[in-house]
């Protein structure tokens, strides 16, 4: 957790629905990852109970067990979800602006429901938007979804104003084109460290990839990058998390580099 009132740190993890390389399933092990960086903002992915259950009469009665990923007896978590699998916990005042799937309604299904959820959060007076995503596995699915994001719905939305943070699985490489569209709309937080794209997220035993990136609008700045490879973060997921430290105002120590 952060102290400065400047400054603030933002988890991005797809937790693979609690289950772990070793196939064990096992909510504590992804709040033991949690608690130990402390993050003030924790954008999840795939967290179950997040779906909505229409045949047992709503959501996923599971949601005290959610809660006790992230409950520490000195930190209180404020909580927003949608039914596709993506939560949000903030250590600061928070309220949930929109909700909603990423399918095309007329056309195809995709294989695995994809979701996208925006919040606001009072991060010491400052009004940021966070928007929290998966996308697909196909280039059509993506292709489609980043098109969605960047209109008039979500990034493009007069509400969604700087600062904003944009995170999640996005299941694409920084080469990609559809990486280049969403950088376009914001900028990768990685695009503004000296070291570059060195740093990867998946799969967790062995990364070679990062598909877990955090997207910013030009007012913050990047203080410090960190995906955590422990014996515990390369078992409890199939993705390592991406941890972040911003600070409003563009004048970071790592900002402009690359």
């Amino acid at each position: 957790m952060t102290q400065n009132n400047d400054t603030f740190t933002v988890m991005t993890y797809n937790v693979h629905r609690l289950t772990g390389n070793d196939r064990h399933t096992s909510a504590a092990r992804i709040a033991q990852v949690i608690e130990m960086y402390q993050p003030d903002i924790v954008a999840l992915q795939e967290l179950p109970g997040a779906r909505f259950r229409p045949e047992i009469g709503g959501a996923c009665q599971d949601l005290t067990h959610e809660l006790a990923l992230v409950v520490r007896r000195d930190v209180h978590y404020n909580l927003e979800r949608e039914r596709w699998g993506n939560v949000v916990f903030s250590r600061f005042p928070m309220r949930l602006v929109r909700a909603g799937g990423l399918h095309p309604e007329n056309r195809y299904r995709t294989m695995v429901p994809r979701g996208v959820m925006w919040v606001e959060i009072d991060v010491n007076g400052h009004k940021l938007q966070l928007v929290n995503t998966h996308l697909g596995l196909t280039p059509q699915e993506r292709s489609y979804q980043a098109k969605v994001l960047t209109g008039a719905d979500w990034l493009a939305h007069p509400d969604c104003r700087p600062p904003v943070v944009l995170c999640g699985d996005f299941n694409a490489m920084p080469s990609w084109s559809i990486h280049k569209r969403l950088r376009n709309a914001l900028q990768d937080e990685q695009e503004r460290l000296k070291f570059g794209h060195t740093q990867f997220t998946f799969p967790s035993n062995m990364p070679i990839v990062r598909f877990d990136h955090i997207f910013i609008s030009p007012d913050l700045s990047v203080e410090n990058e960190l995906i955590p490879r422990t014996k515990l973060t390369a078992v409890a997921s199939d993705h390592l998390p991406l941890i972040v430290t911003l600070r409003f105002g563009a004048n970071g120590k790592n900002g402009g580099g690359r």
